[in-house]
């Protein structure tokens, strides 16, 4: 009697890839942010710098643990950026954001910032992504029939960057009723014309973006004053 062995084979439940590629892309979310700024060639604000961002930081009621300008970037560039996860978000600026502003627009754009961090919008659109790219492995990974898995992936992306859009709105208003939504809206601007763009308006795209256009935040602002 000849006996035939059995191939042992090793079987791993498709769940598992679905919460491995969604641990794995909020890891890369919240430690790529502060990887990308320690590869950054920055330096610490001057005497005079830091107390000029003092009295702006403290208008806009952001209270940083360190504060970096950009080195690499050029100078006349107008960029501000939270890096870090809550409670611990770094501030990058560039030079041109101290160089190039006055007060009340350095203060607008810092406020507008602050709130983002608050309602953590930077942390939701990770988690929006990461929802997504879930969806899409559980549709390779056979949990879901190929044939639904696009249009459940389009309704997901859908729901999930209009509720970011929303919070990026509330974001806004909440910075507005700070410094005002007409001063807002005249920050936005400023830097958009400082950058030689015309802020874009809302259009179908807009359905498929979780940020939405700085020309629709502006005339939302616009008509909330």
């Amino acid at each position: 009697m000849t006996a035939v062995a059995a191939p042992l084979q090793a079987t791993i439940d498709p769940w598992w890839f679905v919460v491995a590629a969604v641990v794995l892309f909020l890891v890369m979310a919240a430690l790529g942010p502060r990887v990308s700024l320690s590869l950054r060639e920055t330096r610490s604000p001057m005497t005079d710098e830091q107390d000029a961002l003092d009295a702006l930081l403290a208008a806009a009621d952001l209270d940083p643990p360190a504060i970096h300008i950009s080195e690499t970037a050029d100078p006349s560039s107008i960029k501000i950026s939270l890096h870090g996860l809550p409670g611990r978000r770094q501030l990058l600026l560039t030079e041109g954001f101290l160089d190039s502003l006055d007060d009340a627009t350095a203060t607008a754009l810092l406020t507008a910032e602050a709130q983002r961090g608050r309602l953590f919008y930077l942390e939701y659109r990770a988690f929006a992504s990461a929802i997504v790219i879930g969806v899409a492995t559980a549709m390779f990974g056979g949990l879901i029939a190929f044939s639904n898995g696009l249009f459940v992936i389009a309704l997901t992306a859908l729901v999930l960057f209009w509720i970011g859009r929303q919070l990026q709105f509330r974001a806004d208003r909440a910075a507005a009723d700070r410094v005002g939504a007409d001063a807002l809206a005249d920050a936005f601007e400023a830097v958009a014309d400082h950058r030689g763009v015309d802020p874009e308006g809302a259009t179908w795209r807009t359905y498929f973006e979780v940020q939405p256009p700085l020309g629709q935040r502006i005339d939302r602002l616009r008509a909330d004053e």
